[in-house]
């Protein structure tokens, strides 16, 4: 019986120390963490990402983001990424209140402060500092408040990025499948393959659907009715349909590039052109139709697009690789 005493005792002694415990650190959150306002990151319009290295503004026009003052057009994913930081942003504890900074990469020298405006109103701002040891947290500090947050992710690294980060690299997209015609031309000469579709030349080719129907085999001719290499056709295809560059050439517009050296031009819902120009400072310039600046290709994409474009074409294909 005494034992059973001892442990109804025990018991409500726990109980009681952690309900104590419980609301102190109840208590405790809703006494340190600041309130914040949720944020619709639809409704955010500018941003601005400062450091003491460099500075960044974005603004949104017509559903898309651009990299102010020039107006390049942003990296939509990158800008998410940003975009639901910040929304997002939700303080989960205190940890600092004693204004020493620099040991969370809060102070001057290492800090990031984020500022989002719908229209010309801030409606959030922060300083960022480095990851949390937890790989789960984020140290930050709003502004005008020195004491340091946890808040709930790690992103710090969303916002280390430099105007030439947050461009948007694609120079070129489209279907393969939509794709009927291509014109390489180099050297003066040119050589163009139309798509064609064909019966199957086998038995092996013969389908067995319901309708008993064959399916056509694609043949890409080019003007003298030889058939080209499909394979190449369509690793030529593969590396052109998504193409991002490596950099932009700053201070280079497309009419001071000069003179083509290749470009191919593919006929599909609308014509897709890409050129490469005279080498300059040891790299290949490029321009495409769906992109309005000169741009450089990485190495190995640009390898294997001349090679492609030299196998296909007959007279064959200056090699452009940057020296």
């Amino acid at each position: 019986m005494k034992g059973k005493k001892e442990y109804i005792v025990l018991f409500i002694l726990i109980a009681a120390l952690a309900g104590y415990l419980y609301l102190q650190r109840t208590d405790r959150v809703h006494y340190d963490l600041p309130q914040i306002d949720s944020v619709d990151a639809g409704a955010i319009t500018g941003l601005e990402i400062a450091s003491r290295e460099k500075s960044v503004s974005l603004t949104k026009k017509d559903g898309s983001w651009y990299i102010e003052p020039n107006s390049y057009s942003a990296d939509t994913v990158k800008v998410g990424r940003m975009l639901e930081a910040i929304s997002g942003l939700s303080l989960t504890d205190l940890v600092s209140e004693s204004g020493s900074l620099e040991r969370y990469s809060l102070g001057e020298a290492d800090r990031i402060t984020v500022r989002a405006y719908a229209g010309t109103e801030p409606i959030r701002s922060f300083d960022l500092g480095k990851d949390a040891p937890t790989h789960q947290h984020t140290f930050v500090s709003l502004l005008g408040d020195n004491r340091v947050f946890h808040a709930k992710g790690s992103f710090r690294r969303d916002f280390e990025l430099t105007a030439a980060d947050l461009r948007d690299r694609q120079v070129l997209s489209f279907s393969k499948d939509e794709i009927t015609g291509i014109r390489i031309g180099s050297q003066g000469r040119e050589t163009v393959l139309t798509r064609t579709e064909s019966e199957p030349s086998s038995m092996e080719d013969q389908s067995d659907d319901k309708g008993g129907a064959s399916p056509k085999r694609v043949v890409w001719m080019d003007a003298s009715g030889v058939e080209a290499d499909k394979p190449e056709v369509d690793a030529l295809l593969s590396g052109l349909s998504n193409l991002d560059c490596q950099e932009y050439i700053q201070d280079l517009a497309k009419e001071q590039a000069g003179n083509p050296e290749l470009t191919i031009t593919l006929t599909g819902a609308r014509d897709y052109t890409l050129s490469f120009h005279p080498a300059r400072d040891g790299k290949t310039p490029a321009t495409s139709s769906a992109n309005d600046y000169v741009f450089v290709l990485p190495d190995y994409r640009q390898e294997n697009i001349a090679k492609s474009a030299e196998k296909l074409t007959a007279g064959g294909i200056t090699d452009l690789r940057c020296p």
